[in-house]
């Protein structure tokens, strides 16, 4: 009987994962399809992503695990607070490069609540198409520590519905590079 519900619950959990794959997001996007990607024209349009930069020119993209020929981007222990615009009727993303298992803790503040996608992309994203969305909401604030999944970018796309910009008061600690912010 407990083998049962085991198997269950597993059915249940490893269905509502394949579904939550392959459904649209609130900005356009498929999850787990080649559409994946934060990055959006003025008209809401999904535009080519560029290639984010890692502290002093690094490039998260040019980086591969596999590839001896080129390094892995150097992570430090740090502590950081920014203040993120995100322009009236647009959105903006802010990204961290952490490696492998690296914990994130963070807290952010809105001055009005905002729609948002905290999520990463592996370093083979250029390839894949492959991103995680960790969590997806509408909220003024949001507070935790996130472990790395995978090796790559990880942060916030941020979509501001109204008219007037909105401030986004972010603070971050842990062992990461900062990307930074991306419109």
């Amino acid at each position: 009987m407990k083998i049962s519900k085991i198997l269950i619950v597993s059915i249940i959990l490893f269905s509502a994962a394949c579904n939550s794959k392959n459904t649209e997001n609130e900005h356009g996007h498929e999850h787990g399809t080649e559409d994946g990607g934060h990055t959006h024209d003025d008209e809401g349009s999904d535009v080519e992503q560029e290639e984010f930069t890692i502290g002093d020119s690094t490039n998260v993209k040019s980086t591969s695990p596999n590839n001896d020929n080129k390094t892995t981007p150097t992570t430090s222990n740090q502590e950081n607070e920014v203040t993120v615009v995100v322009p009236a009727n647009k959105g903006i993303e802010y990204k961290f490069y952490l490696k492998k298992y690296e914990k994130l803790t963070y807290e952010w503040t809105s001055e009005v609540p905002l729609y948002f996608d905290f999520h990463g992309e592996p370093l083979d994203y250029e390839t894949t198409k492959y991103f995680e969305s960790f969590t997806q909401a509408t909220s003024d604030k949001m507070k935790g520590t996130m472990t790395a999944p995978f090796e790559g970018s990880h942060g916030w796309y941020w979509k501001n519905t109204g008219t007037k910009d909105v401030s986004v008061t972010l603070k971050t600690k842990g062992n990461y590079n900062v990307i930074g912010s991306k419109k």
